[in-house]
């Protein structure tokens, strides 16, 4: 393989990567809603909070 031809498929390994990587965060960002995050829940809060939407894990 000539040296254009190998420096041609390394941006195009490169370029996949990093396409492959921004498609996995936006899909991360729009999945994982960070703003419940950052609300600071207090001790009272926390434990009246329900972890899981279903009946079956409050009996």
């Amino acid at each position: 393989m000539s040296t254009p031809m190998e420096w041609s498929v390394m941006i195009a390994f490169v370029f996949a990567i990093f396409a492959f990587g921004g498609a996995l965060m936006m899909y991360l960002v729009q999945t994982f809603d960070s703003r419940e995050s950052v609300r600071i829940d207090t001790a009272e809060e926390a434990l009246e909070k329900k972890v899981f939407d279903d009946e079956e894990h409050y009996h």
